[in-house]
């Protein structure tokens, strides 16, 4: 999806949103998902069935998991406010929902996720671009590797 310059009819915006194929082919990813997250996702596409029955034609599909009430793309910069709005009624202060992404990923390397599996799922070029983002979360490893080598070199 990006945003191109081009006056949109229906809200008057000099640009306007259109899906478009994916930045990168390393971009297009499978995803590994838990039972929780499937039901989940069952009740949210069970909801949009009962959306598009009521709005009938009105309704454009265009295969989204994640679309407008009307079935269109969600606009990045209304979400984007939206989630600003969500966080800070959350006491969490300005967020973006890139932050999400940087909040997974040191999820995942606290919970002992292997280095380059994170960067897979980020969907980085190379493990090199993990390691300097979030290579300073990964101390807890560093320490165990050099007791283990103690262990190894003194005993105990």
């Amino acid at each position: 999806m990006k945003r191109i310059k081009d006056r949109d009819k229906n809200s008057g915006r000099k640009t306007r949103i259109v899906l478009s194929e994916l930045k990168t082919a390393k971009s297009r990813r499978t995803l590994v998902l838990t039972p929780e997250i499937m039901s989940k996702l069952r009740v949210l596409h069970a909801d949009q069935a009962k959306a598009r029955l009521a709005l009938g034609e009105a309704w454009q599909d265009h295969g989204l998991i994640f679309p407008s009430e009307v079935g269109t793309p969600t606009d990045p910069d209304n979400f984007s406010h939206t989630f600003s709005k969500l966080t800070q009624r959350a006491g969490l202060g300005h967020w973006h929902p890139h932050e999400l992404r940087h909040s997974g990923a040191s999820l995942m390397l606290a919970q002992g996720t292997p280095l380059h599996v994170v960067s897979e799922i980020l969907g980085h070029a190379g493990i090199a671009i993990t390691k300097d983002t979030y290579g300073h979360l990964i101390v807890d490893d560093k320490r165990a590797a050099a007791e283990a080598m103690s262990g190894a070199l003194f005993g105990g």
